[in-house]
């Protein structure tokens, strides 16, 4: 039984475990859905095969990628997943030609950006919050989460970007506890090529992560203090090292540059200078969709004079968005249970409330001082922010699409903050019930029957009712993530 207990609490056992149940739950997508159960599979597998039938990248309006119907392709977006899963088709085509074999490689490509972005996340959550266990109920959020672990386990884009955004936010944090040394930066400037190269969603991630960088080499000089040429200030004064800034700031561009720097000189010269290749998209949709599809006879919220608001709240936009961040498998035709959502929902509303109280200063990022973890938590807000409107603009003035993945790049700000905000309010019961029962104590005979075993039973729970609720926390996200799979996707397929 000891050797059991000890096996259980060994940290190597439990990550693990943690990887294990990750990697399970994915394998399970990967092995089971049919090609072109997942948003679009089959259209992005044209630019995979082209990639592996030909050692090339295509042309965004190349007949080989085009969507039929629809117009335009995927190949006009950064390809970096589809590139190196055109190359693992291409190499297990030596061995094999069966089609379900090949797609396997290819979606094991993402599943091992999965497996990376919960790597990211153990790290991330360790600079996010000291408590062991806060740790663990932010990693099985953010991991665990159905359609996060969906995301992982078809072909698309989507899955880098979620891995970068882990990877970016690790190292700035990383960078900004540490100091920015060269290891730092290598990897800091590895995870802005990789999310350059993969979603445009996510690039606001990319600017969360320059301001946070260029916030750590703000110094504050207290009162009083002599500086190295022998000025004393007699107030607080902020020094901006921008010496040092530019050159780890230069180390990381040039990653970037060369990494990703390729794929927009690349655009600007196959689409007359239009180096996103947004522009050229439309102008391809417009020359080979069908009539039904055509961006000037699209219906849109726009064109016919509905409001944001009226869009967001007066239809069913709202809750399918908020539906299919949680889970919603296949083509958003596959929900898991009722309570599933009710819960998350619940647990949502409450820790973005929260999150906001102005208590608990060091339940999160208690290495930096107090005006960093106001510019941190902005940031975060902000990483939040940005894929929400980018969501709404895109459904309101071309396609309407309630999709909860092009949320996916805010994941972990956004869970970041309801895991703070949960925490705060287990902050405030405990408070709570330590006053309860200090009130207990001082009216009458705090010594004698009931009373004592009220006050006792009182300072037992306020101890151990963070740990309770976390760790229902984590068990709830384990069924949930089990029961999506196991009960829902399952026997849907089988």
């Amino acid at each position: 039984m000891s050797k059991t207990r000890s096996l259980l609490q060994n940290k190597y056992f439990q990550e693990g475990l943690f990887y294990a149940f990750a990697l399970l739950c994915m394998m399970c997508f990967v092995l089971i859905q049919p090609f072109g159960e997942g948003p679009d599979e089959i259209n992005r597998y044209r630019v995979v095969r082209f990639i592996a039938d030909t050692g090339r990248l295509p042309r965004g309006d190349d007949p080989a990628v085009l969507i039929p119907g629809y117009g335009g392709s995927y190949a006009f977006q950064p390809m970096l997943t589809y590139i190196l899963e055109g190359w693992v088709v291409a190499f297990l085509r030596l061995f094999t030609s069966r089609f379900d074999v090949l797609l396997i490689g290819a979606r094991m490509v993402n599943v091992a950006f999965g497996l990376g972005a919960a790597f990211y996340a153990r790290r991330l959550s360790r600079l996010l919050f000291p408590e062991a266990l806060t740790q663990w109920a932010f990693s099985c959020l953010v991991v665990f989460l159905p359609q996060s672990l969906f995301l992982h386990t078809y072909v698309n884009t989507d899955s880098c970007a979620l891995f970068s955004v882990f990877m970016m936010f690790t190292q700035v944090l990383a960078g900004m506890r540490r100091g920015f040394d060269r290891g730092v930066c290598i990897r800091l400037g590895i995870s802005v090529t990789l999310c350059a190269l993969s979603y445009y969603n996510a690039y606001g991630a990319v600017l969360v992560t320059i301001l946070l960088f260029v916030s750590a080499f703000i110094r504050r000089i207290p009162a009083g203090r002599i500086t190295g040429n022998g000025t004393a200030f007699p107030m607080d004064q902020y020094e901006f090292r921008w010496q040092d800034m530019l050159r780890k700031g230069s180390l990381i561009s040039l990653i970037v540059l060369a990494g990703a720097g390729w794929w927009f000189i690349r655009n600007a010269f196959l689409y007359q200078g239009d180096f996103l290749g947004m522009e050229a998209r439309n102008e391809c949709v417009a020359a080979t969709c069908t009539p039904q599809f055509h961006p000037l006879l699209r219906q849109t919220c726009q064109n016919q004079g509905m409001g944001v608001l009226e869009m967001v709240f007066g239809t069913d936009y709202f809750i399918l968005l908020l539906r299919s961040f949680v889970a919603m498998f296949g083509p958003m035709n596959v929900p898991t249970h009722y309570y599933i959502y009710t819960v998350y929902y619940w647990l949502f509303g409450l820790g973005l409330a929260a999150a906001a109280l102005p208590v608990g200063r060091e339940l999160s990022l208690h290495w930096e001082s107090r005006k960093h973890r106001w510019l941190i938590h902005g940031g975060m807000v902000m990483a939040c922010v940005i894929p929400i409107f980018l969501c709404v603009y895109y459904s309101y003035t071309w396609d309407f699409q309630p999709q909860g993945r092009y949320l996916m790049p805010m994941l972990p700000a956004f869970l970041y903050l309801v895991t703070l905000g949960v925490r705060k309010i287990l902050l405030l019961l405990q408070a709570l019930t330590e006053k309860g029962a200090d009130r207990l104590s001082q009216n009458g005979n705090a010594e004698g029957g009931l009373r004592a075993s009220g006050i006792h039973f009182l300072r037992w729970f306020s101890a151990r009712l963070p740990q309770a609720v976390l760790w229902l926390v984590i068990l709830f996200t384990l069924a949930a993530a089990g029961y999506s799979v196991f009960l829902v996707m399952l026997p849907h397929y089988i």
